[in-house]
């Protein structure tokens, strides 16, 4: 179950936050493997189409460029890593011209488990970015339950099973 908390979705007086949580039944060096396996990036950034990164990346200062699918809104983005702790947290800002979006994950043992902790703020420095992101039905809050579901459905697979079928 994902559980959390937003702030004021309405407002247009600031930056949008959404803090999420999730338990995984899966130990956080698996949820970090997950969260930086290329081959999960789309399913997990659904709202991203990221190019090649750097050959450092998910090191913090790291980057790549990419395409932001948010509601009506398609624009370029630039994707920083901003935080990389591995096994304990991992956080991303995706800036493009008329918005950025700041992106946290914080990754806690608990109960042969993991807890993650997604946080997120969304902050427009344009009025019509927010409006064709509103059009499109689109939210913060949405994205982050999103992340959240496809990390706990791609971390929790068992290793054979991610393989496929033996023959």
């Amino acid at each position: 179950m994902v559980e959390g908390r937003s702030g004021p979705g309405g407002s247009t007086d600031g930056p949008r936050r959404v803090e999420r949580r999730v338990y995984i039944r899966a130990t956080p060096r698996q949820v970090w493997a997950t969260l930086h396996d290329p081959d999960q990036l789309p399913a997990l950034f659904a709202e991203l189409t990221a190019g090649p990164a750097d050959p450092s990346w998910p090191a913090a200062g790291s980057s790549r460029t990419g395409e932001a699918h948010l509601g009506l809104l398609r624009t370029a983005v630039r994707i920083e890593s901003v935080e990389a702790r591995p096994l304990t947290a991992f956080g991303i800002v995706v800036a493009a011209a008329s918005f950025a979006i700041e992106w946290s994950w914080r990754m806690e043992p608990l109960a042969g488990g993991t807890r993650v902790i997604h946080e997120g703020s969304f902050e427009t420095t344009d009025r019509w970015a927010g409006v064709l992101v509103r059009l499109g039905r689109e939210s913060i809050d949405a994205i982050a339950e999103a992340h959240l579901r496809a990390l706990k459905e791609r971390a929790e697979i068992p290793a054979g099973e991610a393989a496929g079928p033996a023959a």
